[in-house]
């Protein structure tokens, strides 16, 4: 697949058009990742391969998903590393770039087996993400191909949001830099599905995760207010435009949900963060680790700058006060508001990297 990069630039009096054919290849083990960069190319006129742990989104069909038994494929040891280059290699090689998403660990495929083409690591989930314990992953090559990486002219090291920068740099002693791409939230073809479903516009979505339902009954604390709720199983971001919004306990640092209510006008009632760990206390709190309370900031959920996006309740009555109140015609304007200048905003950062030699 090719991408058609357009420059101009002017010496003299005379303008100069360059034209730079790039073939990109993106793999990843996230659908919202998946979905995410493909926007992105898409609003970029990028036809950009995918090899994914899911069959259905490789280009390839050739190919064989990045999938192994017990999810080991998370765990980027040297010889799986090895086994992936020896295997697809010569597939790898006609591409000028490789892009990495969820997982980081993907990137070492190419670190360890000295590629020299452009390679983008797009950190989604901390850069030494593991899976399960006894794995042998990470290990100090891995720490030392990033730390090494970091130097190469060729890679780009980029953090899905902010916290993923300052936990390598904090946690790891791993200095990746300041450079930060978030999601843009845009809804491709990925999720094509969606049904309208108006019996549901009364009824308030608590998402299926472990703070909303294990941690607590948040439905059922909903429905003690009063408010018709429902927990459960969701077909893709943009079905969730059919409720009346989302009441959500965050459990980490950033989601791809987060950007996608911006595009889609989807309104979230949060906790403070202050609200948050008084409701936690003496509970089984889940938090993407590491949970960092002081950094709390530092989560997109928390992250001054969207304050007046999200809808925070400091009490379970403030919520009660808060969705019965709430213009919610001008909230969602708002939101799409934001999220076209968001999109405008992480295109422009895409296309400074893509093309940066």
């Amino acid at each position: 697949m090719i991408y058609y990069f357009l420059l101009s630039f002017y010496t003299l009096k005379k303008k100069y058009i360059i034209y730079i054919i790039m073939k990109i290849l993106h793999l990843s083990y996230h659908k919202g990742c998946i979905n995410d960069l493909k926007f992105v190319c898409n609003k970029l006129n990028i036809n950009c391969e995918i090899l994914s742990s899911f069959k259905k989104f490789n280009t390839n069909k050739n190919l064989n998903p990045l999938i192994l038994p017990d999810a080991q494929h998370y765990n980027i040891t040297h010889q799986r590393a090895k086994m992936y280059w020896d295997k697809y290699k010569d597939y790898f090689n006609k591409f000028d770039c490789i892009i990495t998403s969820d997982t980081a660990p993907l990137s070492r495929i190419f670190l360890q087996n000295n590629w020299n083409k452009k390679l983008i690591i797009w950190i989604c989930n901390r850069f030494d993400y593991a899976h399960g314990a006894g794995s042998g992953f990470p290990d100090k090559e891995y720490y030392d191909l990033i730390r090494k990486a970091v130097k190469l002219k060729n890679v780009h090291i980029i953090g899905y949001t902010a916290f993923e920068n300052i936990y390598c740099k904090n946690v790891r002693n791993v200095d990746i830099g300041n450079n930060v791409i978030t999601p843009t939230g845009g809804i491709g073809e990925i999720y094509n599905n969606f049904t309208k479903k108006k019996e549901l516009n009364d009824t308030l979505f608590v998402p299926p995760y472990h703070n909303d339902t294990k941690m607590m009954n948040l439905k059922g604390q909903l429905e003690t207010l009063g408010f018709k709720a429902y927990t459960g199983r969701y077909d893709g971001p943009m079905d969730l435009t059919n409720y009346k919004a989302v009441v959500h306990l965050p459990y980490a640092w950033s989601n791809l949900a987060f950007f996608e209510m911006f595009q889609l006008g989807i309104i979230y009632f949060i906790p403070t963060s202050e609200f948050l760990l008084k409701i936690a206390k003496g509970r089984d709190f889940f938090w993407s680790p590491p949970f960092i309370p002081n950094f709390l900031n530092i989560s997109e959920w928390y992250d001054k700058k969207y304050k007046n996006l999200l809808i925070y309740f400091d009490s379970w009555e403030d919520l009660k006060q808060k969705v019965n109140t709430l213009n919610y015609d001008k909230h969602k304007l708002k939101l799409k508001k934001f999220g076209k200048k968001h999109t405008k905003t992480i295109l422009k950062k895409w296309k400074e990297i893509l093309i940066k030699t």
